[in-house]
């Protein structure tokens, strides 16, 4: 994938960090105040002065909020703090931005002192106005208070509900319990607790759904149908230990039609062996299930679609061999494909976890006859242990002429002879946001970069998989932040730290995610210091989401 440009927006308007107080004045009068007992109501007028009164000013400021939040800052520095009084002894009465009300009842509402939180606040500029009720009679006045947010901040990412992408899967999902069966909510992650601020900030939270974010992914087989209006995967994965009636089909499985040779064949003696249905369905590890099914697929491709295996279509073949495995064998195997771009072709990463409760994580070959292959070794390098792919062997002649992205940030092998670094680091992160969905759609990387130093340790968690201790789930779920961020297209962003301790930041100046992007020799890997150093930035008038529309 070529890094294209960060999109350009408008530029955020500035807003001093004065103190505005707004003053106690005269209470506004509306509705018909009732005529004292023993009074000609005839003599009222409306300069009689009401019954009740109340009146507003403000007592505190908040202080301009960090851009990262640490142990030694006071949530009360960054509340405004509102002095409210009241005569006549008024039935109701509220404090209200327009976003949320704060009543008398309220534990914010202390006596005369009304505190409101940063999180209930708009950026910038805005008015409070306190109104007083009784009987008919209402009565109102204002106060001014300017909440000034970082324009470039740490974000606090938090377990949110997704309720489109929820109503989305309730309506199209073939599994009723679909989310029940994934966790229906999760609330406990470890990319949940890699950073906290006060909950009551609100600016900095990314609230996201990462039980409900599994959907974009398991959906990528039914899309290939209903958006592409081609059931090539479908009628393949329908075809499996089914007699369709098609000779053709039935000729591919015998290997009397096809374009390459199954595992049971023997290339010395020119035999091309056939699709074994059993070992496939019985297979117990990811690529035993693969050893057979691959060759059928590229055989069905080559035959049924008339075009065979080629690179334009390398995002039907994740979906495809994942769901074929999922659906048709029968030792519970469950698996993960992804696909991206390599040079002249595609390829692709596929997970799995095994009959016995072991995991594994291979090259997915999106061509027929892979170019790191002999004819001894063709079946081992169309799906190949990570650490046994000849991509990824500085001894094969191949290795530096296609140049794979799980190489970027390999000590003395990072380098390609082809590519410049800031391809490099293209390829090598679509490695990891691709891992979400390969039939993508409305998402954009021109905001999103991460810095250097996390992707190189992504990509060697990638590349080392099946001998080092990570956990796939983590780093799944650290790309459906990216994919998150991704759909984000007025806010620039950047993932920084490592796959341990991952953490993301909204960043204001567009010229620094160049920067980040173009960041070869890692200045930019601690990215907390640049937060500290740039703290000084502010959104002034532009708003948020205000989120805490309660009453409270």
């Amino acid at each position: 994938m070529d890094k294209r440009s960060p999109s350009r927006r408008a530029v955020l308007s500035f807003l001093g960090s004065g103190v505005a107080v707004g003053l106690a004045g005269c209470s506004r009068l509306s509705g018909t105040a009732p005529a004292a007992e023993g009074s000609d109501q005839s003599e009222n007028t409306a300069s009689d002065p009401p019954e009740i009164s109340i009146s507003i000013s403000t007592e505190a400021e908040p202080a301009q909020l960090p851009s990262i939040w640490t142990d030694s800052e006071s949530i009360e520095e960054f509340q405004a703090r509102f002095s409210v009084e009241t005569s006549g002894q008024p039935t109701q009465a509220a404090v209200s931005n327009g976003d949320v009300e704060i009543r008398q009842d309220s534990e914010q509402w202390n006596g005369t002192s009304v505190t409101v939180q940063p999180g209930q606040m708009r950026t910038g500029n805005q008015e409070f106005e306190a109104t007083a009720q009784k009987n008919n009679v209402k009565v109102e006045d204002t106060a001014q208070a300017s909440k000034n947010t970082p324009g470039s901040y740490k974000l606090d990412v938090i377990p949110g509900k997704n309720e489109p992408l929820r109503q989305a899967i309730q309506e199209d999902s073939d599994e009723d319990t679909y989310l029940e069966d994934r966790g229906e909510f999760i609330a406990e992650d470890p990319v949940f607790s890699s950073y906290n601020s006060h909950q009551n900030l609100e600016f900095d939270k990314l609230r996201i759904d990462l039980a409900a974010m599994e959907w974009r992914h398991d959906n990528d087989y039914e899309t290939l149908e209903s958006d592409y209006q081609d059931p090539e995967a479908k009628n393949f994965v329908d075809s499996i230990g089914t007699d369709t009636g098609n000779p053709d089909i039935q000729a591919i499985k015998n290997g009397e039609k096809g374009v390459t040779t199954y595992p049971n064949g023997d290339f010395d003696n020119r035999t091309v062996g056939s699709f074994d249905y059993e070992s496939f369905a019985n297979a117990e590890t990811l690529g035993g299930a693969l050893d057979s099914l691959h060759s059928y697929y590229f055989n069905w491709q080559a035959v049924m679609t008339g075009s065979g295996p080629i690179s334009s279509e390398d995002f039907v073949y994740a979906p495809t061999l994942e769901q074929a495995i999922e659906q048709k064998n029968n030792k519970d195997l469950q698996a993960h494909a992804w696909d991206f771009n390599l040079d002249e072709h595609g390829n692709g990463l596929i997970y799995g976890e095994n009959a016995d409760g072991s995991d594994e994580l291979r090259i997915m070959e999106t061509i027929s006859n892979p170019v790191t292959a002999t004819p001894q070794t063709l079946h081992e390098q169309r799906h190949p242990l990570v650490e046994d792919s000849n991509y990824l062997n500085p001894d094969h002649d191949e290795f530096n002429r296609y140049w794979h992205p799980l190489r970027f940030g390999w000590d003395e092998y990072s380098d390609s002879t082809r590519w410049e670094f800031e391809q490099e680091k293209g390829r090598a992160f679509a490695v990891a946001a691709n891992m979400t969905q390969s039939v993508r759609d409305n998402r954009s990387a021109d905001t999103l970069t991460p810095t250097t130093g996390y992707l190189q340790d992504f990509t060697e968690k990638l590349r080392t998989y099946n001998q080092n201790d990570a956990d796939f789930e983590e780093l799944y779920n650290q790309a459906k932040i990216m994919d998150k961020l991704m759909r984000d297209e007025e806010n620039n962003h950047v993932v920084y730290g490592d796959t341990e301790n991952p953490q993301c930041a909204v960043i204001e100046d567009d010229e620094v995610v160049d920067e980040v992007w173009e960041d070869e020799d890692g200045k930019y890997d601690d990215f907390d210091q640049f937060l500290r150093d740039n703290s000084s930035y502010s959104m002034g008038t532009e708003e948020v989401d205000v989120t805490l529309n309660q009453k409270v």
